[in-house]
């Protein structure tokens, strides 16, 4: 070593490899980010744009049992009306076991699994038979308008024609 010039050994040579490949290693992956990071906002922004360029339909649930469609707003009838509701029969626990042939019962209520008493008010389900507490029932048609068992339409075929 002439003149205080130091030579290079292999093991500085390869420490220097290591560090320059994890330098690229290390670009390599930002530029992957950068890249994924401009397409997702990219992505983000076009589909923002198009929403704003196209007017969307509002779609308005309502307890109506038809679907229509005036000035771009969709009204869908999401259960039974109060009045329907009302013309359906109400029975004891206590009439209906005594004529249990007649109606497809069981000894509890399938909406809220709670066996049914002699002083309980019940809805009979017209076309299915079906039987459940008052409350619980009426409450299940004013959200779904069939019925919970057999998803049958408790309401009379020509009004299902309207």
């Amino acid at each position: 070593m002439e003149g205080g010039e130091l030579s290079e050994g292999p093991e500085d040579q390869l420490g220097k490899e290591k560090v320059n490949n994890y330098g690229y290693g290390l670009i390599f992956s930002l530029g992957i980010l950068i890249i994924l990071i401009v397409m997702t906002y990219t992505s983000y922004l076009c589909i923002r744009m198009r929403s704003r360029n196209n007017p969307t339909t509002t779609v308005i649930t309502t307890t109506a049992t038809t679907t229509t469609m005036e000035n771009g707003l969709i009204f869908i009838q999401q259960g039974l009306d109060e009045a329907t509701l009302r013309s359906y029969p109400k029975l004891l626990y206590s009439q209906v076991k005594a004529h249990k042939g007649d109606f497809a019962s069981s000894s509890g209520c399938s909406i809220c699994l709670a066996d049914y008493k002699d002083n309980d008010v019940l809805r009979l389900l017209p076309y299915c038979g079906h039987l459940f507490h008052l409350m619980c029932i009426d409450t299940w048609l004013r959200l779904h308008p069939t019925c919970p068992i057999c998803r049958n339409s408790p309401l009379p075929y020509s009004s299902l024609a309207n």
